[in-house]
């Protein structure tokens, strides 16, 4: 039997720090930016990789609306840790899934009739009402009712018992893009949905669009709540949108080197021997790799800072490991701390950086730091807690 507690300790030296701070500067910064308009604040995929649970109760905290989930799961994993907030699940179910939409009391995006259907029953029996936002396809081709037929097929809906139609709503393929064209198109589309239900006596209390990019750029797309992901944890959905006020970047990723090796001329290093060494060089090995989220495409591209000096990656990254040129420091030692994401001294590397050296995005980027990591959480600079998924309850 285990004699000693393994519960959320930082015996791995690699982990993900969260500056809770800059998330409660950068929600509170966004609310008051919005004046009277509601945020749904996007916790879906772990919180953008920072934790959903830590992130939701902080921005819970700072006074966000709504929470925002993709699926059931998510929804789930919220209620079990005691977050009582509304809770808008804009992923899809399938018609026997709606027993746990009751369940969770949280809302839900419906774009099938079949699927009302199963929650008004659902809600029946249990003696309340299944709270839905209506999908609405206006461009991004992913959910929702096209929006040719939308205003003819909607009132429909209203004749479902145990329904009530909270919300309706739509999605911008591309908001923070130079061109604004297409977004603009979309917004003339969901305004004309709109117009033609209330000529209908229809009224639907919220309707939504606008994301982080349709928040800073476009304003009559906010109707009366905006969904925001990416910037309550610090950074810009693209360096194309306007930049009205200040983010406080919250997530570093780092790790303390675990071995280092003298290696001489002709000495290969990591799989495919991709770095042979031309002259005798100095390698440190960190204890993560591209099964923690750290994209293999950074091999020979991809750099860490020690002390705000830059060190680069060599060789191929390993599930498990990586590894880094330290010739021209010979004074680091086993045990340093290295930065791969965030602030180190003067310098910084982003995830923007990262997903422009890989061809990605900043959201793919913080999202796929993985449950293996470690998240170490602080406050005014000093550690408030620790959640380690893998020895945690």
């Amino acid at each position: 039997m285990l004699k000693l507690d393994y519960r959320n300790k930082l015996l791995r030296p690699a982990w993900v720090e969260i500056d809770l701070d800059a998330v409660s500067h950068n929600v509170s910064t966004i609310k008051k930016y919005l004046g009277d308009v509601k945020m749904l604040a996007v916790v879906k995929a772990n919180g953008y990789g920072l934790g959903a649970v830590p992130m939701a109760r902080e921005i819970v905290r700072c006074g966000a609306d709504y929470l925002g989930v993709v699926m059931l799961d998510e929804a789930y994993e919220l209620r079990r840790a005691g977050i009582t907030a509304p809770i808008l699940n804009t992923g899809t179910i399938y018609a026997d899934q709606s027993d746990y939409v009751i369940d969770l009391e949280i809302e839900q995006m419906v774009d099938q009739l079949t699927v009302a259907r199963a929650l008004s029953k659902s809600a029946a029996a249990r003696g309340t009402v299944a709270k839905i936002h209506l999908k609405i396809d206006t461009g991004m081709s992913r959910f929702g009712l096209h929006c040719s037929r939308a205003a003819k097929e909607i009132p429909k809906w209203l004749d479902v018992p145990n329904i009530e139609l909270v919300g309706a709503f739509t999605h911008f393929p591309m908001s923070d893009a130079v061109d604004k064209s297409f977004a603009l198109l979309q917004i003339e589309r969901i305004k004309n949905i709109k117009r033609q239900l209330e000529a209908q006596g229809i009224h639907i209390p919220i309707w939504h669009m606008a994301n982080s990019g349709g928040t800073l750029d476009l304003p009559t797309s906010h109707f009366n709540m905006v969904r925001v992901g990416l910037m309550n944890y610090g950074y810009w959905p693209s360096f194309d949108v306007r930049q009205p006020f200040t983010l406080r970047p919250a997530m570093t990723v780092k790790a303390q080197i675990v071995g280092i090796r003298d290696i001489e001329r002709g000495d290969t290093v990591g799989y495919g021997r991709k770095f042979i060494a031309e002259k005798p060089e100095k390698i440190a090995i960190l204890p993560l790799g591209y099964a923690d989220g750290y994209d293999r495409k950074l091999s020979k591209i991809g750099h860490v800072l020690w002390n705000g000096r830059s060190l680069p990656i060599i060789g191929g990254l390993c599930m498990d490991a990586t590894f880094v040129k330290i010739t021209d420091f010979p004074e680091i030692q086993i045990g340093d701390t290295v930065t791969l994401m965030g602030e180190d001294g003067d310098k910084e590397i982003s995830p923007h950086d990262i997903a422009a050296l890989i061809g990605s995005v900043s959201y793919e980027v913080i999202s796929r730091f993985g449950r293996r990591l470690p998240r170490v959480y602080k406050r005014k600079g000093q550690q408030d807690s620790i959640v380690n998924a893998l020895t945690g309850d």
